[in-house]
């Protein structure tokens, strides 16, 4: 039968051809080669180069998902060929046509008809032109591909609650998204606890998802997860999660601390101290704290650091969770509950206000995108207020309206995550097109009255 919705090829076609011209012509990702895109292309060509290497902490270092995903078109053009670049830039470009698409086709899910079919539209068209999406396109992050996975797993999520259908798939779509970024686990465990609250309460208002389909939902994730684990342990001698960066990131979401440093003796640690530099050893930089302290101690949103200074220097490899245990157990005991909770405040607040666009900021070779990417945040500034109004009122009805609920979810797993480590508008990106059909069916609420279904 033929698809009657044309706006939708219309907007693959335009997707389509604002991407490819975005990674061949405006912004190659192959000239982005530095910091995080620089490890993921690295440990892609040792992963295709060397296969499998058990032991490797560095490689437990960050999530294995975005890393395997650009081994793919290097195992088929050539570890190093710049070829295969531009395969991966194509593949990221995909990506991005279908977070488009995707968030499109997840606001007609949840956007009731008798509004017509502009809401949806709007959200199609915004996403289209959303600048974080189009620039991200030109980056090999894992915000890209996150992005595409995510929104996909959302619509896949409110199909399986709408009609019953295809849990396995739901499940693999939101499995992929885990490994791509293991954050996504908070969405779908509070997925899991609303449709558990449901059932305890005999609301019926999962009806659709029987034990058996939520099951059949959460096998994948459940494979992933023990797999992510398993492959964590290998790597590092000791379980304790997926990804090693998320302790550090941890560690300064609660102590504030701009820099970390790891040394691999006492005398390198010593040096630096004698020297005062916060540029030596191991060493992981946070833009959007940095951003924070140059507006200095009165500022509402001031960054005042735990201990006193932007650095945290220890000796160890840069993820140990004994030394970040320790690190993080001094921060509390010098900051108490009311000063962790307004670092929580802060660290939401970064994910629309002061922090530096990043990778633009550090983009030396096209560094005319940074002000477009300033645009961009200034823009989803803007727009915030009303995605988070949508997502109290997805909340609030949830029994009436569940698929919204789900949207909704989407959203508040960002706010628990950037509480407790940190925001930035990259991490904040691939969420976006649910903060925007939250925002239209905010504004439809407000217009036409009632749920959204």
């Amino acid at each position: 039968m033929r698809d009657p919705d044309r706006f939708r090829w219309w907007l693959l076609g335009l997707a389509s051809l604002t991407r490819l011209v975005w990674v061949l012509g405006v912004h190659p990702p192959g000239e982005a080669m530095f910091s995080d895109m620089a490890h993921y292309v690295a440990r892609a060509q040792h992963l295709v180069d060397a296969g499998i290497v058990l032991g490797d902490r560095s490689l437990a270092w960050q999530a294995w998902g975005t890393h395997t995903l650009l081994a793919i078109p290097l195992a088929l053009l050539g570890a190093h060929s710049s070829s295969a670049l531009v395969l991966a830039g194509l593949i990221w470009a995909a990506c991005s046509v279908g977070t488009v698409v995707l968030g499109y086709a997840l606001a007609r899910a949840v956007l009731p008809e008798t509004w017509g079919v502009w809401p949806a539209r709007a959200v199609g068209l915004a996403l289209l032109v959303w600048i974080p999406l189009l620039s991200h396109t030109g980056m090999f992050i894992s915000e890209t591909p996150y992005a595409c996975a995510l929104t996909g797993a959302t619509l896949a999520a409110v199909v399986l609650v709408q009609t019953g259908e295809r849990p396995v798939l739901a499940g693999c779509v939101a499995a992929l998204a885990f490994v791509l970024r293991p954050q996504a686990g908070v969405f779908f465990a509070l997925i899991g606890l609303l449709w558990l609250i449901d059932r305890l309460g005999g609301w019926g208002t999962f009806a659709r998802v029987t034990p058996r389909r939520a099951l059949l939902y959460a096998l994948p994730l459940v494979l992933a997860l023990g797999f992510s684990l398993v492959r964590f342990r290998v790597h590092t001698g000791y379980f304790g999660g997926v990804a090693e960066s998320a302790t550090m990131n941890f560690t300064a979401g609660r102590c504030h601390n701009i820099v970390t440093q790891a040394f691999p003796d006492a005398e390198a640690l010593a040096q630096s101290e004698a020297k005062g530099s916060t540029k030596d050893g191991r060493r992981i930089s946070l833009p959007g704290f940095r951003a924070l302290g140059r507006r200095g101690p009165d500022h509402l949103l001031a960054l005042r650091p735990a201990l006193g200074h932007e650095s945290i220097k220890f000796v160890g490899p840069i993820g140990d969770p004994d030394v970040h245990r320790a690190i993080r157990s001094r921060c509390y005991a010098a900051t108490g509950v009311v000063e962790q909770l307004r670092y929580s405040i802060v660290n939401v607040a970064l994910l629309w206000v002061i922090a530096r666009p990043w990778p633009e900021s550090s983009d030396a070779k096209h560094p005319e995108l940074f002000e477009l990417a300033l645009r961009g945040r200034d823009l989803a500034a803007i727009v915030a207020p009303l995605g988070l109004f949508g997502l109290i009122l997805a909340l609030a009805t949830w029994r009436r309206d569940p698929a919204l609920a789900l949207v909704g979810l989407q959203l508040l797993s960002l706010l628990f995550v950037s509480a407790l480590v940190f925001g930035a508008p990259r991490l904040r990106t691939p969420h976006d097109p649910a903060a925007l059909v939250l925002g239209v069916a905010a504004i439809g609420r407000l217009v036409r009255g009632g749920p959204a279904r």
